[in-house]
């Protein structure tokens, strides 16, 4: 399995260098594609993954833990930056401590590796995961450079709060959806991880120089990919000990790369997203090795 997941890791690398080739030839601007994949993309393949998801009401246990968690990391993230920061990279860390890129990156490999339940487990934590950055992660980067009431206004705005609203009221309801219009909707969902994945790429691609900055890429990598998952497999090993097959997701879930919704916010609010975009394209190729040892070490624990 290890060797399958290097491989479609490498794939979703691909997409963004894919993206970065074309930005470059066709001066595309990643902030448009980023506003189509938060106000557009977004919600409706949230909208589908709960009408459509394989579980019942408890299933919302886990969007709520990958929701608390997530906020979790942000909090003790922002605590982490002011040690090294005066300015907005303290909200771009802060946002990007409590999350992973559990959507345009775990999604696809999440449909190839795990079984039925697992899967829908899966899809619950994205949703909680999804709901943190566009909330409290949101805000987090937002006070970069707003203040708080601007900075809440954008949340309320957001059109993922009331499209996860409308697709749990439906749940609820047993509200049955036409099968054609299911069908279209799902063709959103490749959209969605290859525009997402993509987006990292084009962004890189505006600059003339790499913005590379060394401080922020290090720490949040180091961050990303040692801090993250140790309290997480801390936490849910234990302090809240969980089965193998569910244990399994979260170690996916966990070992994940930074974000690539990093970019698209940064992009969304123009706060230093290439700095954002070459650290999670750093990040991602670190997953290269780390996703498949994590997964190797909940496996065989």
């Amino acid at each position: 399995m290890s060797l399958d997941i290097f491989f479609r890791v490498l794939l979703l690398i691909l997409i963004s260098v894919i993206g970065w080739v074309v930005g470059k030839k066709f001066k595309l601007n990643s902030k448009d594609i980023s506003s189509l994949l938060i106000y557009v993309i977004s919600p409706l393949v949230i909208f589908y993954s709960i009408v459509e998801s394989p579980a019942d009401w408890s299933y919302l246990k886990y969007s709520l833990g990958a929701f608390l968690f997530a906020s979790f990391m942000a909090v003790l993230g922002l605590g982490f930056a002011n040690f090294f920061w005066k300015d907005a990279h303290i909200n771009l860390f802060g946002f990007s401590a409590g999350t992973g890129n559990t959507g345009y990156f775990a999604l696809p490999l999440v449909l190839a590796i795990f079984d039925c339940n697992q899967i829908a487990i899966a899809i619950f934590i994205i949703i909680g995961i999804n709901l943190y950055e566009f909330t409290v992660g949101y805000f987090i980067t937002a006070k970069g450079s707003m203040s708080y009431k601007e900075s809440l206004l954008k949340v309320i705005k957001m059109p993922i709060l009331y499209a996860a609203i409308i697709g749990i009221l439906f749940k609820y309801f047993n509200v049955e959806l036409n099968d054609v219009f299911l069908s279209f909707l799902s063709n959103f969902k490749g959209a969605y991880s290859v525009l997402g994945m993509m987006t990292i790429g084009i962004t890189i691609s505006m600059f003339t120089k790499i913005g590379l900055d060394f401080k922020f890429s290090v720490l949040s990598i180091f961050w990303k990919h040692v801090i993250y998952p140790f309290i997480g497999f801390l936490i849910f090993i234990f302090i809240f000990p969980v089965n193998k097959a569910l244990l399994q997701v979260i170690g996916l879930m966990i070992a994940t790369p930074m974000a690539g919704n990093v970019v698209v916010i940064s992009n969304s609010l123009n706060l230093h997203p290439e700095k954002a975009a070459t650290s999670v394209m750093l990040s991602t190729m670190f997953a290269l090795v780390t996703v498949p040892l994590a997964l190797y070490f909940v496996i065989n624990y």
